[in-house]
């Protein structure tokens, strides 16, 4: 038989060993099925024959004897007629027979031979076993997987090629097949000579003419490189993971023959167009701008419609002139965008926050990000991503960052008033020690007989009661002053003593009685000093008047300092009042919620602000045995 032109680049003799092996293998597949289901022609024709002869002969002159006794027998003469009718027929039954053979006998080399070449010029590893497992024929791909010659592999079962593991695998595959009667496929992750791969297996059973299961046939696709790509791509881009998974499903059915393999393909390229035409009605419908990158192509391959409700311009337009979106971007944000352009088609990844002067002249703010997605080999070809609309965002940080601005300097307005008003106490002081000074020298000065020496003393002491009262003027002034906060190193025990000190005498009117538990040594906190002493003065009055609520128990105001960890400052405002509700702890810092009379709610909330703009954090706490205490952390000093 003349070898087709396609198939000469098959190994030499490679495709004689299975048609020679196959030969021998299908016939003794035939015995081992049962040996005493086939009866040669020549014996059924003889067999016939002798039975016709013996009934002429011997059987018919008996009967005629039997039943008609005194009758002439036939001669031998006059039989001889039928004997040749009866060899006639014996003949023509041999040749029928034989005939029947021998077409039979050219179908299954037909059979035997469109197998052996299918198995010899499959790219794929294939192979025929018969009902023990024997391999009857593979090609070269089989060999190369199970590591030695074709040769070598026939007749040997799976235990003597593969693993312990691939042996199971392979054995209950088999008897799937051979049980049930029809193909059967399966994805399977083996271990082989140190290698793992993944094959794509399709067994079915191999049927001679009569229909009888004698073997089974398979064939193994190669799909470890293929899943490997198919990982890649679901790691790196989310979107693509039902496009991906519909190909899988569509590859793993493409396995029994050729036609279910182009039927399957086609049927994966309908599923691919619907999830195309799925993922483009999202892409049209969000609010979003959704943009594909080209990186060889540098250019925009895809942008929805919404790109022309934000920008205000035509998508042909940039798709015509690529550049544009950079060009509607504002010139104070231009040059850093078209950098970070520039640096993701080499990294992929775009995130960046920038404005754009639409045709009629309005600005918007844009959060524009992207991400990369890979091929097969895992370079970047694509970058994907959305730009969003956030300027009513921006717009409503701006009015709220505006609004806490104002808010702090009418919080520190407010607490400057309080404090003017514990400070009069001690304005009353230097003033009445003035008065006095003053009415002695000019009672001394109306005596005729005052020596003014003896008047430098009295003089001294009015220039110290001035300059005190300056002092506690001057730190008013700074308290109330709007300035931009300024952090620097900040002992928190001297400002403690310093703020307490000016709280004094309205500690002393309350009745309450003062406990410093400052840590020593304590790192420098990093701070603006005039807002921490007005949260911390702000703490000290809420102690003092939460305790005057009460009359009975001790009135106790302990103020500590802590170090909490190598970065950061603790201090602790205790009380010995009524404390608060557990359910009240979380409105506490709530703006405006307050439990005083008159009060505006403000002082905890506005406080709260100032320490979380200095990088830390106020909470409060119940006492175990009473009242409430106030801890705020304070980053420590670098260099501290």
């Amino acid at each position: 038989m003349t070898e087709p032109k396609d198939r000469a680049s098959a190994p030499s003799g490679f495709a004689v060993i299975p048609q020679l092996w196959l030969s021998h293998s299908f016939s003794r597949m035939r015995l081992e099925r049962g040996k005493a289901g086939y009866c040669h022609p020549a014996v059924l024709s003889l067999v016939l024959a002798l039975g016709g002869l013996l009934w002429l002969w011997a059987i018919n002159p008996l009967l005629i004897t039997w039943l008609y006794p005194g009758s002439t027998l036939p001669s031998l003469a006059s039989s001889v007629p039928s004997a040749l009718a009866i060899l006639a027929g014996a003949g023509l039954l041999y040749w029928v027979l034989k005939a029947c053979n021998v077409a039979m006998h050219r179908t299954q080399c037909a059979q035997h031979q469109q197998l052996a070449e299918f198995i010899a010029y499959s790219p794929d590893p294939a192979f025929l076993k018969d009902q023990q497992g024997r391999y009857l024929a593979v090609n070269a791909a089989f060999a190369q997987l199970a590591g030695r010659p074709a040769i070598e592999c026939l007749n040997q079962d799976d235990s003597a090629l593969f693993s312990p593991e691939a042996v199971a695998l392979f054995i209950d595959h088999d008897q799937r097949v051979i049980a049930d009667g029809t193909a059967s496929n399966r994805e399977i992750t083996l271990a082989i000579h140190g290698d793992t791969h993944v094959l794509l297996t399709t067994r079915w059973p191999y049927r001679d003419t009569e229909g009888c299961s004698i073997g089974v046939c398979g064939i193994a696709q190669e799909i470890t490189a293929q899943k490997q790509a198919e990982n890649q791509v679901y790691s790196a881009n989310t979107n693509m993971e039902s496009r991906i998974r519909e190909r899988t499903a569509a590859l793993q059915s493409i396995n029994e023959d050729l036609e279910r393999q182009i039927a399957a393909r086609i049927q994966a390229e309908v599923a691919l167009r619907d999830s195309q035409e799925r993922f483009r009605q999202l892409a049209e419908h969000i609010r979003e701008v959704f943009w594909v990158y080209g990186v060889e192509e540098e250019r925009p391959l895809y942008i929805s419609p919404a790109y022309e409700e934000i920008w205000g311009h035509p998508i042909d337009g940039l798709l015509e002139r690529p550049m544009t979106w950079i060009e509607a971007i504002h010139p104070d944000d231009r040059a850093r965008v078209q950098a970070a352009h520039i640096t993701k088609c080499g990294s992929g990844y775009f995130d960046e926050e920038y404005r754009i002067i639409r045709p009629d002249g309005t600005i918007r703010w844009i959060w524009d990000r992207g991400f990369p997605v890979c091929d097969e080999a895992g370079r970047i070809y694509r970058i994907a991503g959305l730009a969003e609309d956030i300027t009513r965002r921006k717009l409503a940080e701006d009015q709220l960052r505006r609004q806490q601005v104002e808010l702090t300097r009418i919080s520190r307005l407010s607490l400057a008033v309080e404090l003017a008003a514990n400070l009069a106490h001690q304005l009353n002081q230097p003033l009445a020690a003035i008065v006095a000074y003053t009415q002695a020298c000019l009672t001394l000065l109306r005596q005729a007989d005052t020596d003014p020496r003896v008047l430098t003393g009295t003089l001294d002491e009015i220039v110290n009661q001035g300059l005190r009262a300056g002092e506690i003027i001057r730190h008013l002034r700074e308290l109330v002053q709007k300035h931009p906060a300024a952090q620097a190193a900040l002992d928190l025990n001297a400002l403690i003593r310093s703020v307490v000190r000016y709280a004094q005498t309205e500690l002393n009117q309350a009745g309450v009685s003062l406990k410093l538990s400052l840590a020593d040594p304590l790192p420098a906190a990093l701070a603006d000093d005039i807002q921490i002493q007005l949260v911390l003065l702000s703490l000290i009055r809420n102690a003092i008047e939460s305790m005057g609520e009460q009359a009975d128990g001790p009135h106790e105001l302990t103020v500590s300092t802590a170090m909490a960890d190598p970065g950061s400052v603790w201090v602790t405002v205790r009380d010995t009042g009524p404390g608060f509700r557990l359910d009240m702890e979380d409105d506490l810092f709530r703006p405006f919620f307050t439990t005083k009379p008159g009060g505006m709610g403000l002082g905890l909330s506005v406080g709260r602000s100032i320490i979380e703009s200095q990088g830390g954090q106020l909470w409060a706490t119940l006492n175990l045995d009473g009242g409430a205490a106030f801890h705020f952390s304070l980053p420590a000093y670098p260099d501290a």
